[in-house]
């Protein structure tokens, strides 16, 4: 078998035995010449190589090297001019991508943009052990840099190459740990030679060596290599692996699919690619992948799942902030419409429901925050489920870079600048009024009517219990008396009123501009930042942010102490003005903001606060007694449209109950879907409808009763953790909590079930 023999032997193999066949005819035939050399030369490559512990982001790395191919190709073409300073900046420059994202573009025009990077997935030998091939028409790799590329380790072949997104020499070599033989094979743009080889991880001696490594064909010492024309193999980088393990991607689309991996992780990818699913060889499937954020931002294509695109109730065009000395972060979000089981789009279509905020790099996600940033910091509770959000890190000062992201771009670092990001976000969602409104109008469609006797009744009793198992309950601060135990005449909180926001009416010429404060000063402590809220009735076109030189709304600040830091773009007459107080201002302190609304031909309109320095507020003291704040139950039925809005998973087996505090209420949410619940009461609706209500009433207490002990639970536990770590740790732990809360829930649904039952049983002697 010769070199050419080899290489097409490999290129047809249908699996793993094809490639271990042709492999052993050709090492028996050249027993002199083979040698197998450790990739990057390090005879201890395993821990690197196996970095990453996910096969998908492994693959997405493979599709990140083919992109950078692309660009490297197109730099050579352009000598280098202009000098681009990023991916995103040479695709537009060279490749007339739209600066903001592909969405802009036709579908032609991503159609044929994703002819340049391919993805084919083959059936192979089973999920476990498909043939996954990447192709690019990049720039190729010459004989001589092979080694030195992509079959190196950490080697810094990018590092001053800042119109691409790879750093180091390791790129996708993480695919080697998932697959059992990886081809590789390149053409030079300058050159006519096919340059290949096949990697494989070889077991070593136990007696000898503490572990294998992975290693690369050679021939005479060098790459293999054979002479071929265009039809044969065009130039560029071809990477097919046999035996790839895409068991955790096994769905043809969804999110646990190579579709919706790509989609999610490659959330705005620099280029599309194309996704060419052979898999099921009866109904195979072709796909462009653009990225979750432009099919947020409307962009469709022939072939996707859903043909319509999301509907979205709200969104906020990308703004960027000023982080001083760590560069400055975008912003964008997105609120996808109600929950609706028929028709609706859901969240998991896009990002990981647990982790809606994703953090990009270069198009590619690199880490992502926890829904708890949503449902308890930014206090959206009601729109956890349906929130999406975006920061855009490529403005991160180099510094901020090394000290947020990790080499595999899995997750990020705690630390002071993921702090600093994440409460950016939570207070670009905390002072939007359409969200406050939203999360609103979403609570008063879940909520039912209650009898507010039957409630108070309750209360009374989960108070009664309480007491006997050693807590002392106060009522809550609002719509009860503070500080006294509970008893038939603590009233009940009234809900809250509609929040619906004003339409404001635009007109050409605008008639005024305001800065929203109800005060006659703004105050501001030193290190403090507040979204001040604009209201003006000029068209959107009077402010983007993004292009300040024709902006017609100027923000200005006569102060040394208080600086602006970027702006919201205009949307329906409302803006936000980030301001920032410096850390060393002085106590006492005045200044003024005044915001500027230029008209052509016409006076200029204007608005201005006085703003004041004053102390940083001290640290709340906590409360050690339990609590009893007005609370409210609900039961959800599978078939509610409410189980999607809390965003309850379809498994009624791993969801008994959640509590939300709203305003001072309590909302308690539980499952009359859940197993030892429904079966205890359809047991009683046989024998006397009022005992299953009786039963149900009861098991309702027991819920309420769990859930105060939680809710105070997890208040101590918050001032402990405040304690014992720093406030940037805590995020991390915020999603164990919460998996946590939901398993204990539905033991102590189980037990609220049985003490229920034997209750019932005990008053009526009855089974």
């Amino acid at each position: 078998m010769e070199v050419v023999e080899l290489f097409l032997a490999l290129q047809t193999a249908n699996g793993v035995n094809d490639v271990e066949k042709a492999i052993h005819i050709f090492e028996n035939e050249h027993i002199e010449e083979v040698k197998w050399i450790p990739v990057g030369f390090r005879e201890n490559n395993r821990g690197t190589i196996e970095a990453s512990a996910d096969p998908g982001r492994s693959l997405v790395e493979r599709v990140t090297n083919g992109i950078d191919a692309v660009l490297e190709l197109e730099h050579e073409r352009h000598n280098g001019y202009p000098d681009c300073r990023s991916p995103r900046e040479a695709a537009s420059t060279w490749l007339n991508v739209p600066n903001k994202g592909l969405s802009k573009l036709t579908i032609s025009e991503r159609r044929k943009l994703a002819d340049k990077v391919r993805i084919t997935l083959l059936p192979g030998d089973g999920k476990e052990a498909r043939i996954v091939e990447v192709r690019d028409e990049g720039i190729g790799i010459s004989l001589k840099e092979m080694p030195n590329t992509i079959l190196s380790l950490n080697e810094s072949n990018k590092l001053r190459k800042h119109y691409v997104a790879g750093l180091y020499g390791q790129g996708g070599s993480s695919t080697f740990a998932v697959s059992k033989y990886t081809l590789i094979a390149s053409r030079y743009f300058e050159e006519n030679g096919v340059n290949f080889t096949i990697i494989k991880y070889l077991d070593l001696p136990a007696e000898e060596y503490k572990t294998g490594h992975y290693v690369y064909l050679t021939y005479n010492g060098n790459i293999l290599q054979y002479d071929a024309d265009d039809e044969l193999f065009q130039k560029g980088t071809q990477v097919l692996h046999f035996g790839y393990d895409l068991s955790k991607y096994s769905s043809p689309v969804g999110p646990n699919s190579v579709y919706g991996l790509l989609q999610n992780v490659l959330f705005d990818p620099i280029l599309p690619i194309w996704l060419d699913n052979r898999q099921n060889i009866d109904n195979p499937s072709r796909r462009v992948i653009k990225g979750s954020r432009n099919a947020l931002n409307g962009a469709i294509d022939e072939d996707d799942e859903n043909t319509r695109g999301p509907e979205i109730s709200h969104s906020m065009d990308i703004f960027f902030i000023d982080l001083g000395e760590w560069g400055r972060i975008g912003i964008e979000y997105w609120v996808l419409q109600k929950p609706d089981k028929k028709n609706t789009v859901p969240v998991r279509s896009f990002v990981n429901p647990n982790k809606p905020v994703i953090l990009s790099l270069n198009g590619q996600s690199h880490a992502e925050f926890s829904k708890v940033l949503i449902k308890n910091d930014a206090g959206l509770p009601y729109l956890a489920s349906r929130l999406i959000g975006h920061i855009d890190c490529n403005y991160l000062s180099p510094q901020a870079k090394r000290a947020l992201f990790v080499s595999n771009r899995e997750e990020a670092r705690g630390g002071a600048v993921q702090e600093i990001i994440q409460n950016e976000f939570i207070n670009a969602l905390k002072s939007d009024d359409e969200l406050k409104r939203l999360n609103d109008e979403a609570m008063r469609d879940i909520l039912e009517e209650r009898d507010e006797n039957a409630q108070q009744q309750m209360r009374n009793e989960v108070a009664k219990i309480l007491r006997v198992h050693g807590y002392n309950p106060t009522a809550a601060r609002e719509g009860s008396i503070s500080g006294k135990n509970i008893d038939s005449n603590t009233p009940v909180l009234k809900r809250s009123r509609n929040t619906q926001l004003k339409l404001i009416e635009l007109k050409e010429p605008p008639t005024y501009i305001k800065i929203l404060w109800d005060d006659d000063e703004i105050p501001f402590y030193p290190g403090q930042r507040r979204y001040l809220r604009i209201e003006t009735d000029a068209m959107d076109l009077y402010h983007n942010p993004n292009q300040p030189s024709g902006s017609r709304i100027n923000v200005i600040v006569n102060s040394k102490t208080l600086k602006i830091c970027g702006t919201t773009p205009l949307s329906g007459g409302r803006m936000r003005v980030i301001v920032e107080c410096d850390n060393r201002a002085n106590i006492n302190d005045l200044s003024q903001i005044c915001v500027e609304l230029f008209r052509s031909g016409m006076n200029m309109l204007y608005d201005q606060k006085d703003c004041v320095i004053v102390e940083i507020p001290p640290t709340a003291k906590s409360d050690k007694q339990l609590t009893l704040p007005p609370f409210e139950i609900y039961p959800v039925n599978g078939e509610d449209r409410t189980w999607y809005e809390l965003g309850w998973p379809e498994n009624s087996n791993s969801i008994a109950s959640c509590a939300i505090e709203d305003n001072g209420v309590l909302r308690i949410y539980y499952s009359t879907a859940f197993p030892k619940y429904s079966e205890n009461r359809a047991k009683f609706e046989k024998r006397d409808v009022n005992l299953a209500e009786s039963f149900t009433r009861r098991y309702e207490v027991w819920l309420v009763v769990h859930s105060l002990i939680l809710q105070n639970d997890k208040k101590d536990q918050e001032i402990n953790l405040n304690q014992a770590v720093q406030e940037q740790q805590i995020a991390a732990i915020d999603q164990i909590r919460e998996d946590f809360e939901r398993q204990e829930r539905c033991r102590l649904a189980t037990i609220s079930s049985i003490v229920a039952e034997q209750e019932i049983r005990n008053l009526n002697q009855v089974i």
